[in-house]
This record gives C-alpha cells, structure tokens and sequence, in this order.
C-alpha cells in the first residue's frame, strides 16, 4: 500500500484513516465512508456482520470501492460460515454435540442453515 507521506505518518494514533483504495493517509475528518453490504463481513459485532465499512480519501475512491462491492455477490451461506468460525473461538473446546448446539444458540442459526454453511465451506476448501 501506498502512503501519502510526510505529516500524515507523523500523525498521533487515531487521527488518521487509511483510504481502501490507494493506501493514503487521511485525517478522520477529511475521510469518507460507506457501508455496504458484503457476505465475508463479520467481525467481534455480530450487529455488523454482512456490512463492510469502506473509508476511502476522496468520494471517486469511495465510489470505485462501493462498486466493487455491489458487484460482489452477497453469499448467505458464506456469511453463515463466518459466523459460525466465530461462535466456535468463542465457545472453545466442547464436544461435538454439545458444540453442534451452542453453535445454533449462539449464531441463531437454525440445522439446515448450518448445514449449508458447512456445504458451502467445503466447497470452498475443494476449489
């Protein structure tokens, strides 16, 4: 990644946002955001997952990113399957059936969803 150099790296921790597009270094005030929707989102906040806030230098960055995304397919599956990777480091070591519905309870995700998931995963891991 590119950095725009000078006083923006000398800026305290914090102050600054880093543009998705092309790397530079941006005060906070001056950056622009965006959240759109994307299926490989989910984060520590279950209440984002599925969303991706973009932060961009300027809005043509911003715009080039969103676009991106919106072309991106939003793949339920893969958004179930990132869920339920973080309920398990959530949950540590149980049993598999014991795990199998704390997994459920956790994610709120019902069998044949979880099924899918785990389909869906595997087909990744394949290809």
């Amino acid at each position: 990644m590119n950095s725009s150099g000078g006083a923006h790296a000398d800026g305290p921790a914090g102050e600054w946002e880093l543009c998705d597009q092309c790397g530079t270094l941006v005060p906070i005030g001056d950056a622009v955001g965006l959240r759109v929707p994307d299926s490989s989102a989910v984060t520590a906040e279950a209440r984002f997952d599925g969303e991706r806030l973009l932060r961009a230098c300027c809005e043509s960055h911003l715009f080039q990113l969103a676009d991106f995304y919106h072309r991106r397919p939003f793949v339920k599956e893969e958004l179930w399957s990132g869920q339920i990777t973080r309920a398990v480091g959530e949950l540590g070591p149980l049993d598999e059936d014991e795990m199998y519905e704390r997994v459920m309870a956790v994610t709120g995700l019902d069998e044949e969803q979880l099924m899918r998931a785990v389909a869906w995963r595997d087909s990744q891991d394949r290809s």
